[in-house]
Order: C-alpha cells, then structure tokens, then sequence
C-alpha cells in the first residue's frame, strides 16, 4: 500500500491505491488546510518533496492554479492529487 508522510510531523500512514489525498486527510482530520475542494482556489497548495514523479501528472486546470498560488517546484493541489505511490508532502509557501 503506498504512504503518505507529512514533512512538518514526520506523520506517516498507509493508503489504499488511488486514495484522494483530500478524503484521506479530511477522514483522518491530518494537518492540511483545504478551501474550495475542486481545485481552483489554491488553499490546498503542497509540495511533494519525494514520490511526485510516480503520481499522475498534473492537469491543465490543475496547473494554472498552482502557478497562480505559488512558484514553489513540486507544488500540487492536495484536493486534486491520488495517490499511487509513496509520497512525502509538506504545505507550499502561498
């Protein structure tokens, strides 16, 4: 199964495949702060620090708001992402 780590707690849990990250944390009340859920706001910003070449990549839409959010490399948006594989994320700087 993969794993979600969280950078700032070291925090780290087991997923099913193809688990949205967005439910995963929402179920689990884990530290990531979520706005719109439907990924144009930007609230949801992250970075994955290991494992983000494994996940889908990111979408058009998806994009255009990180870019509007931050300028961080890596960033994604926690409501859009699945995950796949082993992640390590932390908040981005917005």
């Amino acid at each position: 199964m993969p794993k979600i780590t969280f950078a700032s707690t070291g925090e780290s849990h087991e997923v099913p495949d193809g688990t949205r990250f967005l439910d995963f944390c929402q179920e689990n009340d884990l530290p990531h702060d979520f706005g719109c859920t439907v990924g144009s706001c930007g609230t949801c910003a992250l970075v994955v620090t290991e494992g983000g070449e494994s996940l889908a990549p990111i979408g058009d839409e998806e994009a255009e708001t990180v870019e509007m959010a931050t300028d961080e490399e890596g960033a994604r948006l926690g409501c859009q992402m699945v995950v796949n594989c082993d992640v390590t994320v932390r908040a981005a700087d917005v």
